[in-house]
């Protein structure tokens, strides 16, 4: 009997290791198929300036995820604070007026829905789908005949960062965002609340727990991340389009199943596979460019790791339309 303990402990340990095992493993590979290319300078700094947008984005989304919705609109919400934030920034001259902006227009969308998620009936996802649709258009309709806004237009001239500044500026904004949101869902009722909400929204109701203020909440933490993100690719980019963050609510999603987060939330949702789980899917894209697959092919490998999740997601969701 107590062998048979022991091992379901140390399979139990393996499993909560399992995504720092597949990240040290992919960068394994990369190294070795790349000829260590994956960990140059030169890499390592394209590297750590792509995880810091996914990275920020997915940890305020393990709060959105862990109590049980699935948010399809981040990358949608990315370029909506960043183009806008952009025209502030060209229209006043100033950093701070910029990132003021990014916070107002990532909290407005979150609010929308939270309110929506809190008090509409109907299966998230599908809204968040539209949502990100309707955005898209809407950045469109803004830019106008304008493709692209940059900030050598602006009417004083916005400081520019070098590798050496802006890394700072990416660790202190990731690791105090990280450090807020890890003590918020791990020592705080709101995480204990997100994470029985994610379980069984039933009994976490019938507990006391208020369920729509929970929704609401969820989502402006996340919409910080969203906000820090925007204002990240703003000053780093200097130049916002609006085919800008395309791919981040694909990476987003993708990071937190690789992080080990279980998309339909509950008691397992962890902070640390935000993290874990952007500094993988970067590592992954940046080795499938530089072994020579295609845009397409590399498209394609990230097409059906999608086609996966949300067929996981779907499934997870038919589980819970029942009271458990």
């Amino acid at each position: 009997m107590s062998e048979k303990k022991s091992t379901k402990i140390n399979l139990g340990g393996i499993g909560k290791l399992a995504p720092l095992i597949g990240l040290v493993l992919v960068i394994l590979i990369f190294t070795a198929l790349t000829g260590g290319k994956l960990l140059s300078v030169t890499n390592l700094q394209n590297m750590a300036n792509q995880v810091m947008v996914t990275a920020l984005v997915a940890i305020g989304a393990v709060f959105v995820y862990g109590v049980g919705n699935f948010d399809m609109s981040l990358g949608g919400a990315v370029l909506f604070s960043a183009v806008l934030g952009a025209m502030a920034a060209v229209r006043s001259g100033s950093i701070f007026v910029t990132l003021v902006v990014c916070i107002l227009v990532s909290v407005a969308i979150a609010l929308i829905k939270g309110i929506f998620s809190a008090y509409i009936e109907v299966p998230f996802f599908i809204f968040t789908i539209v949502l990100g649709s309707v955005i898209s258009s809407i950045v469109l309709v803004i830019m106008g005949s304008e493709t692209t806004v940059y900030l050598k237009d602006a009417v004083r001239e916005i400081p520019t960062f070098n590798f050496t500044q802006m890394t700072i500026i990416n660790v202190v904004f990731l690791a105090v965002y990280f450090l807020v949101c890890l003590f918020l869902f791990n020592y705080t009722p709101i995480g204990s609340k997100a994470k029985m909400m994610g379980g069984n929204k039933v009994s976490a109701k019938q507990s006391g727990i208020n369920d729509k203020k929970m929704h609401v909440l969820t989502f402006v933490i996340s919409a910080i991340g969203v906000a820090l993100a925007a204002f990240i690719l703003i000053i780093r980019t200097r130049t916002i389009g609006s085919q800008t963050a395309g791919s981040v609510g694909t990476d987003v999603l993708i990071a937190l199943v690789v992080g080990g987060m279980p998309i339909s939330g509950g008691p397992k949702s962890k902070i640390s596979a935000g993290l874990v789980g952007a500094l993988t899917v970067v590592v992954l894209n940046s080795g499938l460019t530089m072994v020579g697959l295609s845009t397409a092919w590399i498209q394609a490998i990230r097409g059906v790791v999608f086609i996966v999740v949300v067929l996981v997601s779907s499934f997870s969701y038919r589980g819970k339309l029942l009271p458990r």
